[in-house]
């Protein structure tokens, strides 16, 4: 009887001690929380190492203690414990979260198992994808990246920071692309000459790992006379949001500039959203003739939206200025979508409309363009357009140019 209630009672202190022991363990890891939203992270990891040693299975405060170490920057000991929930609880709120931070982290072939492991585990993610296809480019596959990075794209799962990333990635894994274009203009009956116009370039694309070159040849006709424009372009990318555009061109013939420069820099910022600032330079003779450029891009949805100013070059006191609203639909992967462009003035990124622009540059002119580019296969991309420019002509008339434009592109 005697030993029937010492067990009872041994039994009860047994249960009150547990009791107690997780009653700590809450206190403790809300102290533990507070200290690190105070920035407080000694504090808030010593009172973390405490709890685990008391209750190792308390999710919850491994969790904090992850993020801790994060901020605190000791990422192989966070990995430990990552790894640990990634085995015993990897359904539990917050453990994806924070495998993905560790993800980010992680490079070269040790970031290429953790993601398989990420895999196995939660299947395909957009987050997970766009993570590997980085990881896979820094690695040399090519090919697999942007096969990942397409097929990513495609699901239509995705949103407009993840289009992005995505759509930068699908731009550099084709090693190689070459090009020919078609241009045709016609004119109305009121232009003094109303001859048509032809134009057609052929161009060649090799992609370097952070580097796009461009050779490119432009030949045309303008019925009074004829040339050739020589261009070599750059497209170097410095950081995920970070990378320019650089070109320099000659001619032979009168028709384009002897020489012309461009640059510009583009910053991706607040998720989807891109700026431009560059300049363009045109030289004729001992001419030259210089534009500033300012820019802004926003992806949402699947919408690419695309506003620029060109301001410049002064001819006869006056200020030349051309305004500019881009706008695109993509129907599936980022080279297939609807295109189309709104404007006023003439750009000097238009070298077959530019002439006017020099004889007289307060001249009105809108335009508009519209256009579709879709792939056929994996190595074919065919671009269609059509556009009306609108601008005023000596004796207060105006004039109409009819533009019209095919090109083909074949990627391997």
């Amino acid at each position: 009887m005697i030993k029937s209630q010492f067990l009872f009672f041994a039994l009860l202190l047994s249960s009150f001690f547990g009791y107690t022991q997780q009653i700590d363990t809450d206190k403790l890891y809300l102290q533990a929380l507070q200290d690190y939203r105070e920035g407080k992270y000694e504090a808030a990891l010593d009172l973390t190492r405490t709890g685990l040693e008391v209750a190792p299975g308390y999710h919850d405060i491994r969790i904090l203690q992850v993020r801790t170490l994060f901020a605190l920057q000791k990422f192989d000991a966070a990995g430990t414990d990552i790894n640990l929930l990634l085995m015993k609880a990897p359904d539990y709120e917050g453990v994806k979260t924070i495998a993905m931070q560790r993800l980010n982290q992680l490079e070269g072939n040790e970031g290429l198992k953790f993601s398989d492991r990420l895999f196995k585990i939660y299947g395909s993610h957009p987050d997970l994808n766009i993570r590997r296809a980085r990881l896979l480019l820094e690695s040399g596959d090519i090919k697999k990246a942007g096969e990942l990075a397409t097929q990513t794209y495609v699901s239509g799962q995705v949103n407009d920071e993840q289009r992005y990333a995505l759509q930068q990635i699908i731009n550099v894994t084709v090693r190689n692309a070459v090009q020919v274009t078609g241009q045709y203009i016609s004119f109305s009956d009121n232009y003094p000459r109303n001859d048509s116009w032809y134009a057609v370039s052929a161009e060649y694309q090799h992609n370097f790992s952070n580097l796009a070159l461009i050779g490119r040849t432009t030949y045309s006709d303008r019925s009074y006379n004829d040339g050739s424009l020589y261009e070599i372009e750059a497209y170097p990318i410095f950081s995920e949001k970070l990378y320019a555009f650089a070109n320099v061109g000659f001619s032979e013939g009168q028709i384009y500039p002897d020489y012309r420069a461009s640059a510009s820099v583009f910053y991706n910022f607040a998720t989807s959203f891109e700026a431009e600032a560059g300049f363009r330079g045109l030289f004729y003779n001992d001419n030259s003739y210089f534009s500033t450029i300012a820019g802004l891009t926003a992806y949402t949805g699947r919408f690419y939206l695309n506003a620029r100013a060109f301001v410049g070059p002064e001819r006869l006191e006056q200020m030349a200025q051309n305004y500019q609203f881009n706008v695109r639909y993509y129907l599936s992967t980022p080279e297939n979508y609807l295109f189309g462009r709104i404007g006023s003035g003439i750009s000097p990124d238009e070298p077959t409309l530019y002439t006017r622009a020099q004889e007289n540059p307060t001249l009105e002119a809108v335009f508009i363009n519209l256009g579709i580019s879709k792939t056929l296969g994996i190595h074919h991309v065919i671009s269609l357009s059509g556009g009306v420019l609108s601008e005023d002509l000596p004796g207060d008339e105006t004039g109409n140019q009819f533009t019209s434009s095919l090109s083909y592109r074949f990627k391997f």
